[in-house]
């Protein structure tokens, strides 16, 4: 009996093992032998940064676009821990997007100011996926149809776009401004698995966050062919989507009355309990908003880093970043993989002068050229109309002769890591028109 109980406990513990390493071997070999090598790439292609020459007379601002804080129902974020991720970021701007909480909304609401420089500007999604940032004091009644809110908010001088792009949407509406061409969320839902996540977060810890939460990426290729298609039919802004909640983590925190909240995916309270042991060994103390323990996958400062916008503007406002915006003059940057800043896209004209820039319509007879430069070497894949025409890799600068050819023109610039191309930078459209 002795030798059965022997042996039996010998075998459990060599499947339980067994199981381990097949479970977590990948994510060892990632933490040991892929990272590595991407940090090393990395720092190899930041170490071969030019800057790149001015040609867009306009100041370059760095934000994000659809996220939500306290307001929202999945949300738990603060003033400071979200102001704290913008920073480490390098960020200029938040167009927030809370889910609604009343069928009438009064703006302005939740986070909105100007905090240590980063503009903080509040809005809403709706159920349907619809963002809109008023922008101005303003009370939206939900209970009106779509179409009449969109007007209303566009034509009040707000910005109204499309989120989750993957699902429909009323394409053929003649007043909203913008849509995401990318949003992690949807990747996160094409993933359909948490489980491979949470044992890479759990092998790879904070060091390697970036390149961890970077496994989800698919481009959105249906989504990139819908939006080519609607500016077939009138110009729509594409943007990217951090859709940033820092919900996807195990927290805790005390309460007034002295209690531990503990706090789950989703922001969703597991229990609220007098301290016990456990507790006095994992909290510590609490950090700028009130958490005493963090364990995160989508903290905001990675979200953030995954994907943000590259606006071109005439001033840091609300109102001249919406506008930019709108008209376009915004690249959709994937700043985890390298920063961005320098990277332009415009049209010359025979005399070798600027004749447009990224989000413009110009006359065919007054774009000679199109160019586009990079602080770093890069694969630039030129579309028109949605299909590409041309590719050059590992150059800094790129030109490609229009001769006198209309359509709608942009860019992809991608990052070779590993071997792969991985895009880097999506551009808005330079539209070529009689």
């Amino acid at each position: 009996m002795k030798k059965f109980i022997k042996y039996f406990f010998l075998a459990f513990t060599g499947l339980i093992f067994l199981l381990f390493v097949v479970i977590t071997g990948p994510y060892w070999w990632k933490r040991w032998v892929v990272y590595p090598q991407l940090d090393k790439e990395k720092q190899k292609l930041l170490s071969e940064y030019k800057q790149p020459p001015r040609l867009i007379d306009l100041e370059e601002f760095k934000g994000v676009m659809h996220m939500h804080s306290y307001w929202s129902h999945d949300s738990r974020g603060q003033l400071n821990e979200i102001l704290s991720a913008a920073k480490e970021t390098d960020l200029d701007f938040l167009f927030f997007s809370d889910h609604i909480r009343n069928k009438l909304d009064t703006f302005p609401r939740s986070l909105h100011g100007v905090f240590d420089g980063v503009i903080f500007e509040p809005g809403s999604e709706t159920s349907s996926g619809l963002l809109v940032n008023p922008l101005q004091p303003m009370v939206i009644d939900w209970n009106r149809p779509e179409s009449e809110i969109i007007a209303e908010v566009v034509n009040a001088g707000g910005f109204v776009g499309y989120l989750h792009t993957e699902k429909p949407h009323d394409w053929d509406n003649p007043d909203y401004q913008a849509m995401e061409i990318y949003n992690i969320h949807t990747d996160w839902l094409e993933e359909r698995r948490l489980f491979p996540l949470l044992i890479n977060r759990l092998v790879n810890g904070t060091k390697n966050r970036d390149w961890a939460f970077r496994e989800i990426f698919n481009e959105q290729t249906a989504i990139l062919a819908n939006w080519e298609d609607i500016n077939q039919r009138r110009k729509v802004t594409g943007f990217g989507a951090a859709d940033a909640h820092n919900n996807q983590s195990l927290r805790a925190r005390y309460t007034e009355e002295g209690k531990v909240e503990w706090v789950g995916s989703g922001a969703k309270t597991i229990v609220i309990r007098e301290k016990n042991w456990l507790d006095r060994i994992l909290l510590g103390e609490p950090d700028e908003a009130g958490w005493a323990y963090k364990w995160e996958i989508d903290s905001y400062a990675g979200s953030f880093n995954y994907v943000m916008n590259h606006v071109f503007a005439d001033t840091l406002s609300s109102i001249s970043i919406k506008e930019s915006i709108v008209d376009g003059k915004l690249l959709v940057v994937f700043q985890a993989l390298a920063p961005a800043d320098g990277f332009q896209f415009v049209s010359l004209d025979a005399k070798d002068q600027v004749s447009g820039i990224i989000g413009d319509s110009v006359m065919v007879d007054s774009a000679d050229r199109l160019k586009a430069v990079s602080p770093y070497p890069v694969k630039f894949e030129l579309l028109k109309d949605g299909i590409l025409i041309e590719s050059t890799e590992n150059v800094y600068e790129y030109e490609y002769k229009t001769g006198g050819q209309k359509g709608n023109y942009r860019l992809v610039a991608l990052l070779k890591y590993r071997k792969q191309w991985l895009p880097w930078v999506y551009t808005n459209h330079i539209v070529l028109h009689d």
